[in-house]
């Protein structure tokens, strides 16, 4: 996976946008944030970064959106919902950011734990 120069996983072709400015400085502060725990985000954890980022970025435009005096009330309840969604996810993936940053990139995929899971002790 592509990097910026501060180690922020590539989104856009132009991070030098308001969008990417934005996604730039929520990675950098997830990344950050880690350092200074004492805690490292392996490549194991770009994807997920990287999806997190654009999941922040989405929320924004939802918001815009939502606020937009253009929008009828009943758009305004449905981007309401979707942002309530997203919020979830944003929150799911940053958990996922942490196991992944605690084990520092000794974790293991979903089809192996699952096969753990299913053996017989």
């Amino acid at each position: 996976m592509r990097r910026l120069p501060s180690g922020v996983p590539r989104a856009w072709r132009n991070h030098k946008t308001p969008e990417g400015a934005t996604y730039r400085e929520y990675c950098q502060a997830i990344v950050q944030g880690f350092k200074r725990r004492g805690l490292s985000l392996p490549k194991e954890g770009m994807p997920t970064l990287k999806e997190a980022g654009m999941v922040v970025i989405e929320l924004g435009r939802l918001h815009r959106d939502a606020q937009s005096p253009r929008r009828t009330q009943l758009e305004r309840r449905r981007l309401r919902r979707e942002v309530r969604g997203l919020r979830v996810q944003l929150v799911a993936l940053e958990r996922r950011l942490e196991e992944i940053a605690k084990s520092n990139g000794k974790t293991l995929d979903l089809a192996t734990a699952l096969a753990m899971q299913r053996m017989p002790e």
